[in-house]
Formats: structure tokens, sequence, C-alpha cells
């Protein structure tokens, strides 16, 4: 399945958290200032990546199919997914994300798959360190 990148627009000026439902832009959550300096230096390449791996997981059979009894399951992705949120602790980014699903007979959030980075200020450079789900 090919993903598509949605934007909510929502203005969100509390810095609150985002939902299909509310439509909020994401929320940003840095541990230092300077830390949000790098991730906007490196925003469009972060986010390539982390489309590539939402996809990497959703192909996976092993992790996403429609057996009987698992979760998370294609048919019911639509194929769209938006920020949620984006943090950090130390050297460490999170990517929040989450993918739309039609398992309540409408779209809505389905999906939560939290792609990390970690940063290497020698380099400076994001390595990707992996990614948790979460039903949401």
């Amino acid at each position: 399945m090919k993903l598509q990148r949605i934007f909510l627009t929502e203005p969100n000026p509390e810095n609150k958290f985002s939902t299909y439902d509310n439509q909020l832009e994401p929320q940003y959550l840095f541990d230092v200032p300077e830390f949000e300096e790098i991730f906007r230096r490196h925003e469009d390449e972060l986010m390539n990546r982390v489309g590539e791996e939402l996809e990497n997981y959703i192909n996976d059979d092993d992790l996403c199919n429609d057996d009987e009894g698992m979760f998370p399951k294609p048919s019911m992705l639509t194929g769209e997914w938006y920020l949620r949120e984006v943090s950090s602790e130390d050297d460490i980014l999170f990517i929040l994300t989450a993918l739309l699903g039609i398992d309540t007979g409408k779209k809505d959030d389905y999906l939560g798959l939290e792609v990390t980075f970690t940063y290497d200020s020698d380099e400076d450079a994001f390595d990707f360190d992996g990614i948790n789900s979460e039903a949401l």
C-alpha cells in the first residue's frame, strides 16, 4: 500500500495534542530549544524517511495483515497519515504519526506509529532508531 501524508489545518497556538477529530496542527515538545532548530534544519529529510518507514511497516505481512484477530489490518486503512507530535529527549527525536482507518464506519484515527531517531551531533545527522505502534 502506498501512503499519502495529509496536513491538519487548524492552528494550534496552545500546542495541544492533535487528532483527526480536532484537526489541530502538530504538537511540538522539545526538551531544549536548540533541538527544535536542529529538527527544523532536517525536517524535510526526516519526514521523507518517516513516510518510508510507515510504508515499510504497513506493507510487512508479519506486522500488518487481514488475518483473524490481527491488528492493524490493511483493509481498514485509508492510506492517509498525518503528523501528530514531534518531541525530543536528550538526543532522541520522537515523531508520532496517525494513520487513518475506517474500522468505526467513518474515517478516523486508527493506528499510531511513533518513529524514533537518534541525533549524531558530530555528523549533524539523524539515524533511524525504530518504530513503535499503538491502536488509536
